[in-house]
């Protein structure tokens, strides 16, 4: 299964660490969001979509990839970092990803350091061992799922 994830990775680069934590797993081709072209999909099983979340919502640039890439019969995953430890807009991005004629397989959120003004102190050192082996353990569940929807 060729599998590939696309990310959005803030300043502190906690998403890029979750994607890289996954793609060990999956033996994954990690891109940058803004590194994809349409043309790159095609060859992929299976594709991952990360982000940090800001204000309640993935970053904008992977709002407008979901937007205009040829992702119809792809199996997909989600997957996203945040300061508060949630992924509030997950449905709106799950109701594109349908639109779009996608099978969303799974998806994974995990806390990330983010502490603007000492908001969410609580978050210091994550993503942590713990969330990097939760990760792990994620992407272990898609190799089951994708086999079962190929």
């Amino acid at each position: 299964m060729k599998t590939i994830i696309i990310y959005r990775s803030g300043s502190s680069m906690n998403t890029q660490k979750i994607a890289a934590a996954m793609a060990e797993v999956l033996g994954a081709d990690l891109a940058k969001v803004e590194d994809v072209k349409p043309e790159m999909l095609s060859g992929y099983d299976l594709i991952g979509l990360g982000s940090g979340i800001y204000a309640s919502k993935i970053h904008r640039r992977m709002f407008k990839f979901i937007k205009r890439m040829p992702l119809r019969g792809k199996n997909v995953f989600i997957f996203s970092t945040s300061g508060s430890g949630e992924f509030k807009n997950k449905a709106l991005v799950e109701a594109k990803l349908a639109a779009k004629g996608c099978n969303v397989i799974g998806d994974f959120n995990c806390p990330g350091e983010f502490s603007p003004l000492g908001f969410n102190l609580d978050k210091k050192g994550h993503p942590d061992e713990q969330d990097f082996a939760a990760a792990r353990k994620f992407a272990a569940g898609l190799l089951d799922k994708d086999s079962l929807i190929s």
